[in-house]
């Protein structure tokens, strides 16, 4: 059985990985979108995840161990997804809008999950850190909702 800072570290290395997924989806999505602004958003969002997954593989090293440089398998499932659905109905703004929606939803859970976890409130630090990554995430899923109403509606 792992014990409480065995879970806090393949805790911290999943968000790790989410963020690497979180990455990766935002630099295809960059690649599938020709609006401008799109992809100017989606590279801060790269920049970003590329950051929070830096700054965690610090505290798993931290614990001496080694930050995974991969996703996770549920991410590479949605990616799979996500490129069978682009060649059957194509990349336009709504599809690709929807897909960083889920993606962002998901690394909020995993975020709320982490969190919650009485080794991680024991670490002010780490937890300080965790819920700062979550809000930059919320913000971030908070204004692709709403560029995918404003492209609803019009």
């Amino acid at each position: 059985m792992a014990t409480e800072v065995e879970k806090l570290i393949d805790d911290l290395d999943n968000l790790v990985k989410i963020n690497n997924d979180r990455t990766h989806g935002y630099q295809l999505a960059s690649q599938d979108i020709e609006d401008l602004d799109l992809k100017s958003l989606f590279s801060t969002f790269v920049k970003e995840s590329e950051s929070f997954a830096d700054q965690l593989g610090e505290i798993v090293k931290h614990y001496g161990q080694t930050p995974s440089d991969s996703g996770t398998t549920a991410g590479k499932l949605h990616q799979t997804w996500l490129d069978l659905k682009a060649k059957i109905v194509g990349k336009d703004r709504e599809s690709i809008l929807s897909s960083c929606q889920t993606g962002d939803k998901t690394a909020i859970e995993a975020y709320e999950t982490v969190l919650d976890h009485e080794k991680v409130k024991a670490l002010p630090e780490v937890y300080a850190l965790l819920s700062s990554h979550r809000e930059v995430i919320q913000q971030d899923l908070l204004l692709i909702e709403s560029l995918q109403q404003m492209h609803s509606n019009s």
